[in-house]
């Protein structure tokens, strides 16, 4: 009889057994087998693997919560614009200056915080403003201006910023380097993205470069826009003097344009790193095109020490057959 309740109590499947602390529960419990504690064993560093991912799943959710930042708008002389200031802010501004605008699009500032480069540009604390200009249509003086005036009401809304750059594409790179020409004294510098360096404004006609910037000056060019970007650095180069700076271009293949947000980072670390230091970062050149093989020519024939091109060989056909001479008495 004891022989068969040990043999019972020792029953590795518990799956009909009963707690003998709960009778009459109806709850089922493991027992303690020798095969039921190997499953527990092997089941508490699953567990303790689980834990680990739901925490590491928590504090990745938590760090991807967007800052928090306020927004500010408003209108200057007939410009909308808008500006996203994070509550972390650390006096970093970065003014964009859009490409020009055509009508029937509606004069717009728009910023979108959800952007992947503009969500990581706020989170280190950077503020962030753009503005519509006053007009469609191609304008460099005005967008000026308008640019200017609205780092003027920031600067009175916010505190004067530790670092203030101007960042464009198209009209709006050639804005940026009219103002690293014109406006050192108010940005610390600039970056053009592929610039319309022969844009021309219709009210401003005599508006054009002196390719002297007196601000931080870099250029991101596509294949594209390569050829104009290096002829203005190469007459800045020549023009340079104790006041100006040399300009620094970054080429950017087509295959890496593709990754805008890392490009983005890279480009105001650079800037900042640049106003910080006064220098300048590396260049990132346009590669050299490709060697044309030239084509072969008239072989030379070495004439008193010279070479010459050979003659090319006459047809017999067309040769006229000079005249006998005549013999005289």
């Amino acid at each position: 009889m004891g022989d068969a309740l040990a043999a019972r109590d020792n029953q590795s499947d518990c799956s009909t057994a009963r707690c003998g602390l709960g009778n009459g529960t109806g709850l089922r419990h493991w027992c303690r087998s020798p095969g039921t504690q190997t499953a527990r064993t092997m089941l508490r560093p699953l567990t303790a693997l689980l834990v680990s991912l739901l925490l590491l799943g928590a504090a990745v959710l938590h760090a991807a919560e967007p800052t928090a930042y306020r927004t500010l708008a408003g209108e200057i002389e007939g410009a909308r614009w808008t500006a996203l200031v994070p509550g972390n802010w650390d006096g970093r501004l970065l003014l964009e200056a859009p490409d020009c605008r055509r009508a029937p699009a509606p004069l717009a500032a728009a910023l979108d915080p959800t952007d992947l480069a503009n969500a990581e540009l706020l989170t280190a604390g950077w503020a962030l403003a753009t503005t519509s200009y006053r007009r469609h249509g191609p304008l460099l003086a005005d967008g000026i201006e308008d640019l200017r005036a609205l780092r003027d009401h920031l600067v009175e809304e916010l505190g004067q910023p530790k670092l203030t750059l101007v960042e464009g594409t198209g009209m709006g790179g050639l804005i940026a380097t009219l103002i690293a020409e014109r406006h050192a004294d108010e940005f610390h510098g600039c970056i053009a993205h592929d610039p319309q360096l022969d844009l021309r404004d219709p009210r401003s006609l005599r508006l054009r470069c002196d390719h002297q910037p007196r601000a931080a000056l870099l250029f991101l060019t596509s294949p594209d826009t390569a050829d104009p970007i290096q002829e203005y650095i190469g007459r800045a180069r020549t023009a340079a003097n104790a006041e100006s700076i040399v300009p620094v271009l970054w080429f950017v293949p087509a295959e890496a344009a593709t990754d805008k947000a890392m490009l983005h980072t890279e480009a105001l670390a650079a800037m900042e790193e640049w106003a910080r230091t006064r220098q300048p970062p590396a260049a990132r050149p346009a590669p050299a095109p490709p060697a044309v093989e030239a084509e072969a020519g008239p072989t030379a024939v070495p004439v008193g020490g010279t070479d010459f091109p050979a003659a090319p060989a006459e047809k017999s056909e067309n040769r006229a057959t000079p005249p006998a001479a005549t013999a005289q008495p």
